[in-house]
Parts: C-alpha cells; sequence; structure tokens
C-alpha cells in the first residue's frame, strides 16, 4: 500500500512544477524532495514526471494517479480540520495570515490584548505577499484586501482602506508638484507590482499619472513607503501608512484614490472552534473599532444644530 506521506511529496511537484518550489511549500530541502520522488518511482516501478529543463511534466502515469492523490489530500484535510474543529478550549494555537505591512501596522500591535486575555492561546501571525490557502491548512484565519473565492471559506468584510498619493517633501522641492493636467509628465513613481492580480490603486495611479515613468515595482508596502520618503518618486498608499510615515505629504488629487475592502476568512470546518472563533471575532471587533484610522473619510462629521429663528 502505498504512503501518503510519499504521495503528498508527489503532488507537490506536480502543482509547482519544480523540486524547488515543491520544497518551499513542504519546508523541507530539494534533495529530500528529490530523493522521495525517486523512492516512490521505484515502489511504483513507472516514471512519474518527465525531466525538462523548464521544469518536470507529468507522464501519463502521473496524469492517470494525480485526481486519485489530490483526493486523499482533500480527504486527509477534511479529517484534520473536523478533528481540530472538536477542539473545546481556548488554548492551543491559531495561525493568521496577512499582508506584510498589515501585520506590522495593524494587526500585530492589535492582537497584544488577546494574547494576554488567554495566556494558553498561542498565536502564530504570518506575514507573506502569497495568499495562502486555508482550504490546504496553510492557516486557519486569514485576513486580506481581496474577497476569498472558495465556496468553503465563510468571510466577513471588516473595513475599508483609505488610500492617497504621497511624496517625500526632498522629492517635491526637487521635481515640484506635479501637473495632474500633464499626467504627472517628468515624474517618477514608485508603485506596487500586480504580479497577485489587478490592484485598484496600482490601475489608479497609472491612469492618473500615466505621463510619468516607472522607477520602481515593489511587493512589499513597507518597502513602498520607505522608498518614497527617500525621494524615489510619487507613491499610492493606504492613508493609515503613508500618514505615519516621516517626510511624507499626502498631495490634493483631481479623482480620489480608491478604498479597498479588508475581507476576515476561515474555513467552515474550522468556524467554531473556540479558539478560532474568538481570534476571529476579537480581529473582526478590533478592526472595526480602528475604521476611522483605516479610512478616515468614514469619519461622520458633526451634525450642526439649526439655528433658532431670530425674533
Amino acid at each position: 500500500m502505498l504512503d501518503w506521506d510519499d504521495l503528498r511529496f508527489f503532488l507537490a511537484i506536480a502543482q509547482h512544477g519544480s523540486l524547488s518550489s515543491a520544497a518551499r511549500s513542504l519546508r523541507v530541502t530539494q534533495p529530500t524532495v528529490g530523493r522521495r520522488l525517486d523512492a516512490l518511482e521505484r515502489k511504483l516501478g513507472s516514471r512519474l514526471f518527465q525531466r525538462t529543463p523548464s521544469g518536470f511534466t507529468l507522464t501519463a502515469t502521473g496524469e492517470g494517479i494525480r485526481a486519485h492523490v489530490e483526493r486523499m489530500e482533500q480527504d486527509a484535510l477534511a479529517a484534520e480540520r473536523r478533528a481540530t474543529g472538536r477542539d473545546i478550549g481556548l488554548s492551543g494555537t491559531v495561525r493568521v495570515s496577512t499582508t506584510e505591512w498589515l501585520a506590522s501596522h495593524v494587526l500585530g500591535p492589535l492582537l497584544v490584548p488577546l494574547a494576554e486575555r488567554h495566556p494558553a492561546l498561542g498565536i502564530e501571525l504570518h506575514s507573506d505577499v502569497r495568499r495562502v490557502s486555508l482550504t490546504q491548512r496553510e492557516a486557519d484565519l486569514a485576513l486580506r484586501a481581496v474577497p476569498f473565492e472558495q465556496q468553503d471559506i465563510f468571510q466577513r468584510k471588516v473595513a475599508r482602506l483609505a488610500f492617497g498619493l504621497y511624496a517625500a517633501e526632498d522629492y517635491l522641492a526637487r521635481h515640484g508638484a506635479p501637473d495632474f493636467s500633464r499626467q504627472c509628465e517628468g515624474h517618477a513613481l514608485v508603485t506596487m507590482s500586480d504580479e497577485q492580480g489587478p490592484i485598484a490603486d496600482v490601475a489608479w495611479l497609472r491612469t492618473l499619472a500615466s505621463g510619468a515613468r516607472i522607477a520602481f515595482r515593489l511587493n512589499n508596502r513597507d518597502v513602498q513607503a520607505r522608498m518614497a520618503a527617500a525621494g524615489a518618486g510619487l507613491a499610492c498608499l493606504p492613508r493609515c501608512l503613508g500618514d505615519d510615515v516621516k517626510g511624507l505629504r499626502r498631495l490634493a488629487t483631481p479623482t480620489p484614490a480608491p478604498t479597498r475592502e479588508l475581507w476576515l476568512g476561515v474555513h467552515g470546518d474550522l468556524r467554531g472552534t473556540p479558539r478560532v472563533k474568538e481570534v476571529a471575532d476579537f480581529i473582526a471587533r478590533e478592526i472595526r473599532r480602528l475604521g476611522p484610522t483605516l479610512n478616515p473619510e468614514d469619519v461622520p462629521q458633526p451634525s450642526r444644530r439649526p439655528r433658532p429663528p431670530r425674533t
């Protein structure tokens, strides 16, 4: 009988197309992945992959077993989620995933009181540019700026992020204020890479400043903000990040920067687990409390009482 532990190495290579990428996903070394694949192929007496210069491609035998292995993986993950879901105590570990800048500027500081309130509760906060899979149990909870597409994920919108256009005082002294009627001609942009898909603020900036050159493309908001503060160019940043960076000035623009929604997701099999539910509810509640910081435009203006008529 085949060992599931061997088959998960096969599946990782099939999904990622190389030994190095499979090793990163499994958190083992590349030689380990190679050895496990060789052992599996010897046990089956058949080649599962063609080794090509561009990566590993499945043979007919590999294609034939892939669907079966994927079903085995889903069953194993479902069993793990069910077992975890019967946990009744506020102890153990909850893994939370979000982007690097949200982890450092929003979620990390926000979680401190929760850890003090429940000493037996351990929180693993993972920051990554990659969108983790809750279905694959890469995390228990995820906070991100795009909705979750999987049907087995329960999600809620917890906040709206406001953005603004920023530049360093030193940069503006050297290049002058951007002329939006000329699409910021002569200026440089420090923009986010859209390798993870279309990003609303990136598209808005490129339209607003189509005459500017793109000096830097990045995959990290913190680095984007620091480079803008160093005078690298104009940058569209979350207000809660840009407003806190020393030396940056928020610029008035002819059209407002777009807002983005923050979504908190949890797999359906875990949403009833007390420790996961406690962390999810706490994050949702505290982020909603931070609403005026995340989106200053939503701050309600004080109403003016009508003046009494003159007599």
